[in-house]
Order: structure tokens, then sequence, then C-alpha cells
């Protein structure tokens, strides 16, 4: 029997917050794989960094992970937002000085 090195590498469901952490490597599941608790696909699952506890899917810690998650993905979609707005601030410095010397 010939035994491969697992991969530990955890996933976390951006959707619900769910931690897949199972034996068969995140890779080696099918695309057609989906989040066992929001019923998510395959490719709503992020790579998961911290350590991940027995307790990890209790239903608190997935409620508290996918308020933090929504917090980090709402910093991520105003920062377009407000380069943006910089961009403008700017180019209107820019033309007002212009006019005015």
């Amino acid at each position: 029997m010939r035994f491969g090195v697992a991969s530990k590498q955890a996933y976390i469901c951006r959707d619900c917050g769910y931690i897949y952490s199972d034996r068969t490597p995140f890779d080696k599941l099918p695309d057609k794989y989906f989040c066992p608790v929001c019923g998510a696909p395959k490719r709503r699952f992020k790579p998961y960094e911290p350590k991940v506890a027995k307790n990890a899917n209790a239903t608190d810690a997935r409620k508290a992970r996918k308020e933090q998650l929504k917090k980090d993905e709402a910093v991520g979609q105003a920062l377009p937002i407000g380069i943006a707005v910089g961009i403008l601030a700017l180019a209107g410095l820019f033309f007002y000085l212009n006019s005015v010397y």
C-alpha cells in the first residue's frame, strides 16, 4: 500500500464560513463539490490560514467567521471606489491650479 502525504491546507466557504479540512485534499475534490452547509459551489471556497480547531464548524464559530468574511470583502470592494475618488480629486486639483496660475 502506498500512502501519500495529504495537504493540511484548510479551505473556507466565503458564503457561510464552513471550513473544509478533511483527509481528501481540496484540490482532489471534483469540480461539482458543494458546501455541505449552504450548497455553495467549490469555486466559492478560499484557502484558510489559521489553525483549525475541533469545533471549527460549530454554528456560533461559523457565524463569527461569516461576519469577518463580510467585513473583509466589504473593504476589498470599497478600495476601487476610494482610488477612483482620489484620482478624480487629483485631476480636479490639477485643472484648478492650472486655471488659477
